[in-house]
């Protein structure tokens, strides 16, 4: 078995550049969360549970209404129920029916409703589980010598956290939330930045930013560089991109990203609901892009796939909620204490560029 040896010390940094996969740590650096009742690594099991009514049963995943970005972190919990059921006719309904239809995770039926995300067998009395992708702490399990792996990211929280339910000891080691296929292959040098901001706009990375960024990777090397910029509607500033091959859409469907990102070596974007997707972006030969995260005020650690493709530059706030294994209320980020740990703006393009070269193998 494999593991990225990547030793990370839990140490608030002005910012952070933090590569995705497992992470395994001394004791000593793990951050705040709750250790495992069995040694999982060791391959001991939960104490047992429920897996027997559940494959008798059928079972319900209920995701409640909440937006794309938590969804697609809380399908991990149905890679987890699916081991127990094994191949029984799954059905989905819900608002992201179009894009589920892609979901690696075989459907036999997707319905557009608007109501919560729900994906369940067809039995008729099947046992329902309320899936919040928040509500579970970073598992640690305990390794020996000395050592600790850190399950940070919501995907593995939710997975686990189902095994315990169930009892029954499931297969997969991380990053358990399904893909999203694409037949199309990658473009060279070709970099998607996702700049649709979210809620608090100003602590956002800019599209100037973004455009600064893309300069900076020209500037790197020599090479047929081609760039696709996804914004929020009504966003001033694509002017920004004048001079470089960029095209600029206005928030494009989720389904059709797949094949966007698919496209692409590269993707760079803030922590929104398309950048995740861009991470669970799952090519003809299993690859997708290498993605890096923009994380102002979530924490890196948390709100990620935990894939190895999927990194993270993190504000001081953004580390700070790693380390205490929390979010943050938004009467808590206020600009007076706060605006200034949790802002991107200044983070020099160089930097980021830099960085996401690194990923993508460039430098």
């Amino acid at each position: 078995m494999s593991i990225q040896q990547d030793l990370i010390e839990w140490q608030v940094q002005d910012v952070r550049c933090h590569r995705g996969g497992r992470m395994l740590v001394p004791a000593e650096q793990a951050p705040f969360g709750r250790t495992l009742p069995y040694r999982r690594f060791a391959g001991e099991r939960p104490n047992s549970g429920c897996a027997e009514i559940v494959r008798s049963r059928g079972w319900i995943a209920d995701l409640g209404q909440r937006g794309l970005g938590d969804l697609l972190l809380g399908l991990s919990a149905v890679t987890a129920l699916r081991e127990v059921s094994g191949d029984v006719p799954l059905h989905y309904s819900g608002p992201e029916a179009q894009l589920l239809r892609r979901c690696a995770v075989p459907l036999a039926s997707a319905e557009h409703t608007t109501g919560p995300h729900v994906v369940r067998t067809g039995t008729r009395s099947p046992v329902r589980f309320r899936i919040d992708p928040q509500e579970h702490p970073t598992w640690l399990d305990r390794l020996g010598s000395g050592q600790v792996e850190v399950h940070a990211a919501l995907p593995m929280r939710q997975y686990l956290a189902v095994e315990q339910s169930l009892g029954q000891r499931l297969s997969a080691e991380t990053a358990p939330a399904p893909g999203f296929r694409s037949a199309r292959a990658a473009q060279p040098w070709h970099v998607v930045f996702v700049a649709v901001p979210g809620r608090l706009r100003h602590l956002e990375f800019q599209l100037s930013g973004f455009a600064a960024v893309a300069r900076e990777l020209v500037g790197m090397v020599a090479a047929p560089w081609r760039f696709t910029v996804i914004t929020a509607r009504n966003t001033a500033g694509a002017d920004d991109f004048d001079g470089l091959p960029a095209d600029v859409l206005c928030e494009p469907d989720a389904a059709e990203c797949v094949d966007l990102f698919a496209s692409a070596e590269l993707v760079v974007g803030t922590d929104s609901e398309r950048t995740r997707l861009a991470a669970l972006t799952e090519r003809a030969d299993g690859h997708g892009p290498q993605v890096v995260g923009l994380y102002s005020r979530h924490a890196h650690t948390k709100w990620t796939t935990g894939r190895a493709g999927h990194h993270a530059i993190a504000t001081r706030f953004a580390q700070l909620l790693a380390l205490a294994d929390r979010s943050a209320e938004p009467a808590e980020l206020t600009d007076e204490t706060w605006a200034a740990q949790a802002d991107l703006s200044p983070v020099p393009p160089a930097l980021v560029a830099e960085f996401a070269a690194r990923c993508a193998g460039w430098c």
